[in-house]
């Protein structure tokens, strides 16, 4: 059966964020990278990998990539980063997780869905999500499973929409939770990494996945955890310890996840939302693929 979902892809060659980048405001550059001095737990210059100009350098691109947004009236998107920009420019994790948070330096803002690695399958399900939760969507990879504890470690670089530190209305409460580290070893062209460990809570997770070419919904129920600081150190260090977390127990055995799961990315809203879920996917003809213990 064909699915019913639709959509259109503009494909925008990435030499248009750089060269963007170079026109955006220098002016908003600084006083951004003021602002997340001020208000982040930490910008850990060490630099080489992260210095103030490559930060700004990442706040251009933000810039550069709102304008191609509003220029293209795009609904979401997605930015492919390895290995061009992640070797020889800058990485987009600032980017990203501005563009997914519901706030920036300028002040509130509609939260604008983008995934990193291209991966516009991970976008539809965001987009899709945020409209049934109306609130942020997390964008992790299935990094690590604590085997002892039965929970899973979402990770993705720099992915994770600050707004997850603490789920807060007020973007400083959020953002005394953020670190901005330097950026690993996998990419050599340095930036900031947007480090922190999502809020506690239900979470509502899922990702369309394709089977025999047709869409599914894969859909689950999980909690996000938190620990005291060493536990958490210890877990965070056991992937990579720079990068965005989320530990989550989920809803399903882990050999039935492993065995059924079909992606690397997954998705996560606040609350259970898996009723409204389902019925936007019976509307759209779309499978659901729905896991339980």
């Amino acid at each position: 059966m064909a699915t019913a979902i639709r959509h259109d892809v503009e494909e925008i060659d990435q030499w248009e964020i750089v060269r963007r980048a170079e026109l955006a405001d220098a002016g908003e550059a600084r006083a951004a990278r003021e602002w997340l001095e001020r208000h982040t737990a930490g910008v850990h210059y060490d630099g080489a990998k992260l210095t103030p100009e490559l930060l700004e350098r990442q706040i251009r691109s933000y810039l550069a990539v709102r304008e191609l947004i509003d220029e293209w009236r795009l609904d979401f998107s997605g930015i492919k980063g390895q290995p061009e920009l992640t070797q020889y420019f800058a990485t987009m994790d600032v980017t990203e997780a501005f563009l997914n948070d519901p706030y920036d330096w300028n002040g509130p803002k509609e939260p604008h869905v983008c995934a990193t690695e291209a991966d516009m399958d991970g976008a539809l399900t965001m987009q899709l999500l945020k409209r049934v939760a109306g609130t942020p969507v997390l964008f992790a990879d299935v990094r690590h499973y604590h085997a002892d504890r039965d929970i899973w470690d979402l990770c993705n670089s720099g992915q994770h929409a600050t707004w997850f530190a603490a789920r807060s209305a007020d973007p400083a409460e959020n953002l005394a939770k953020v670190h901005l580290y330097p950026e690993v070893f996998f990419f050599p062209a340095g930036g900031a990494s947007v480090h922190h460990l999502a809020a506690p809570g239900r979470m509502t997770l899922a990702r369309l996945t394709r089977l025999d070419g047709a869409y599914r919904m894969q859909l689950m129920l999980g909690e996000f955890e938190n620990y005291d600081q060493q536990t958490n150190e210890a877990l965070m260090k056991q992937s990579t310890r720079e990068w965005p977390h989320a530990f989550a127990r989920l809803d399903v055995r882990a050999e039935d996840f492993l065995n059924r799961f079909g992606a690397n990315h997954i998705h996560a809203v606040p609350g259970d939302h898996r009723a409204v879920v389902r019925a936007t996917c019976e509307l759209l003809d779309v499978t659901v693929d729905e896991f339980t213990r």
